[in-house]
């Protein structure tokens, strides 16, 4: 790469590394400091869902109004957004130890900013390469599952030494770092000329129009969506029906973390071998192997070694869906395209953690494993079956 080209890519790493950072916070660490403040576990399942559900209802709108030619570009957009969860951050840390059902309601606001910042982050990235910078979007992505795996070793240390209601003061800081990470990666807003910036052609259903068998394909991405997080989100109890406890859940975890950047930091070089559609439908096709691969694993060593494929189901899949939609979307529509993208994980997530833990209750980890596989199979064969040409 061009000097240029290492500067911005190293620009955007940083991006990538804090978002990831201050949304594993804001997410996988909501639980233990809720739990501290005094809300059962029944009532942050109930914040977590209601965040999830409001970004699904807010994304569309807020990417169609980013699409438009008049609009501020998504740097300037991205900006405001966190300026607006710092301060919510900021009344969550005053808040803090005070009244549960505010520490609460602060949070879950603040997840939805962070939720809503997800496909921008993204776009961020395309909408430079579309205005002609060379950026290398795998490379940076992969920093930003290390940032992930930093934060998650990072946020359980320091909870352990100083106690889960420090977590208002990290994320606000993590919140800072990425607000600087985005003011000093430079971006230009691509003028879109004779782009559609008219109401009615920004609603889903003139989208739908315009692209069926992507929109149909969306509906794929949840079904695979909804195999990854019944396993994601229930994983200690899939370590410890397997002989584990939480140390092995840790290890787990590291080695999903760790082995998923593989295929970021070589897409590139993917890319020449074939498109990103053919990679993006072939990660299906490996997140229902992962499924299969827990249902069966009958001991820690089997899962363990289960994990080696999750490069290329989620560590794939996350690459190759913005190289994917990017290419098949109109100028007008690529915004909108990674936001209804990024919308399918939303909505899995919500019915993953709705469904999950009452399927454990009901038919025990391996018949809910079971579902995971059915739910991947049946939307690989849809990803197959409906796709856009690049």
């Amino acid at each position: 790469m061009k000097n240029e080209a290492i500067k911005r890519t190293a620009s955007y790493a940083a991006v990538q590394f804090f978002f990831w950072f201050a949304y594993g916070t804001a997410l996988a660490y909501a639980s233990p400091y809720l739990l501290a403040c005094g809300l059962s576990n029944t009532a942050i399942g109930l914040i977590n869902a209601a965040a999830c559900a409001l970004s699904v209802l807010i994304q569309p709108a807020l990417a169609a109004y980013a699409d438009r030619a008049n609009s501020p570009s998504v740097k300037t957009i991205l900006s405001i957004l966190l300026c607006v969860m710092l301060f919510f951050n900021a009344l969550l840390v005053l808040a803090a130890g005070k009244s549960s059902f505010a520490s609460g309601a602060l949070l879950g606001i603040v997840i939805l900013i962070v939720q809503l910042c997800l496909p921008l982050v993204n776009a961020l990235a395309t909408e430079s390469m579309n205005a002609g910078s060379m950026l290398n979007f795998g490379i940076a992505r992969g920093f930003g599952s290390i940032g992930y795996a930093v934060m998650s070793v990072f946020m359980g240390q320091l909870i352990a030494w100083k106690g889960a209601k420090i977590h208002p003061a990290a994320l606000a800081l993590f919140s800072v770092c990425l607000l600087l990470a985005i003011l000093l990666f430079p971006f230009r807003k691509k003028r879109k000329d004779g782009c559609e910036t008219r109401n009615h052609q920004d609603a889903f259903s003139a989208f739908v129009r315009r692209y069926p068998a992507f929109c149909v394909m969306l509906a794929g991405c949840v079904m695979i969506y909804v195999s990854h997080v019944l396993i994601n989100n229930y994983i200690y109890q899939i370590v410890a029906a397997r002989g584990g406890g939480s140390e092995h859940m840790g290890i787990a975890m590291a080695l999903a973390g760790v082995t998923e950047v593989i295929p970021m930091f070589i897409f590139p070089w993917m890319l020449k071998k074939r498109d990103s559609g053919f990679w993006f439908r072939l990660s299906g096709v490996f997140f229902t192997l992962k499924a299969l691969g827990t249902l069966l694993a009958s001991s820690m060593e089997a899962l363990y070694l289960v994990q080696l494929i999750q490069p290329m189901g989620w560590g794939l899949l996350t690459v190759a869906s913005v190289y994917y939609v990017n290419g098949i979307m109109g100028e007008q529509d690529r915004i909108k395209g990674q936001a209804y993208m990024t919308m399918t994980l939303t909505i899995a997530t919500i019915i993953g953690s709705l469904s999950g833990g009452w399927m454990i209750d009901t038919v025990g980890v391996n018949g809910m494993l079971a579902v995971s596989v059915a739910c991947g199979a049946a939307g690989t064969l849809v990803v197959w079956y409906k796709k856009e040409k690049t």
